[in-house]
């Protein structure tokens, strides 16, 4: 496989395992205080699978902050065999890492699958980079785009990112004008990522015109906002400023 291609699979392994955090641990919700009386009554409840969902949540979130991720991985089983979408996508994020269970990325894809079915944006998001990607499924760029787009089209910033991406470094459909697009429709919502890149571009003129007092201009605010990219940001102004 060339250079080119594996660097652009890892990228999109990347996004694909940065997506779809789990629905309960963005929910900030404490640790379950459970009278020990509770914990073996329901303990018995959840090896019977007749906890209700919300009861089957508050479990997971334990089992997550207990970093127990095997447990985890049933819980959100049972909840996905419910029906539940956003356990279903949890655990095609699941699958897709190998956290908890064994990597398997066909079941990842067939569970995004489920979730996407069910009216999930986020899986549909999912399930474009593994199209692009290939991972899972045959590998179909075009569909993986079009997936893409379709969540793009709903102010999905990770989807515009990914897009943006794509359109940079795949060579079969390298285009600066539309990564460049998607890129600051993407800085636009917020992502941060989508945010330096659109600088780097700036500062190479790729897409646009070549315009360094942007790029240094965002540059100052990454890191003035003390975004993840910071340091990247900081690498890029030490640069500039030796040119």
């Amino acid at each position: 496989m060339p250079l080119y291609k594996k660097m652009m699979k890892k990228r999109l392994k990347h996004f694909a395992i940065g997506l779809g955090l789990f629905s309960f641990s963005a929910l900030a919700v404490e640790t379950p205080v459970f009278s020990v009386v509770q914990t073996v009554e329901e303990s018995g409840k959840l090896l019977r699978n007749e906890l209700t969902n919300d009861q089957l949540r508050d479990w997971g979130r334990a089992f997550f902050q207990r970093n127990d991720m095997p447990s985890v991985f049933n819980v959100m089983y049972l909840l996905a065999l419910k029906g539940d979408r956003r356990a279903q996508l949890d655990l095609g994020r699941l699958y897709f890492r190998g956290e908890g269970v064994e990597q398997n990325y066909e079941k990842a894809y067939w569970w995004f699958s489920e979730a996407a079915e069910q009216g999930s944006r986020i899986a549909v998001t999912n399930l474009g980079i593994l199209y692009a990607g290939g991972y899972g499924v045959k590998k179909n760029l075009n569909h993986g785009i079009y997936l893409l787009e379709k969540t793009a089209s709903a102010n999905d910033s990770q989807a515009m990112l990914v897009l943006g991406t794509l359109y940079y470094n795949e060579i079969k459909i390298r285009d600066f004008n539309k990564a460049f697009k998607w890129l600051e429709k993407g800085a636009k919502q917020g992502n941060e990522e989508a945010i330096f890149r659109l600088a780097l571009m700036y500062e190479r003129g790729e897409g646009t015109k070549r315009n360094r007092p942007m790029a240094i201009s965002i540059y100052k605010d990454l890191i003035a906002q003390q975004s993840r990219f910071s340091e990247e940001a900081k690498e890029r102004l030490n640069i500039l400023s030796d040119d």
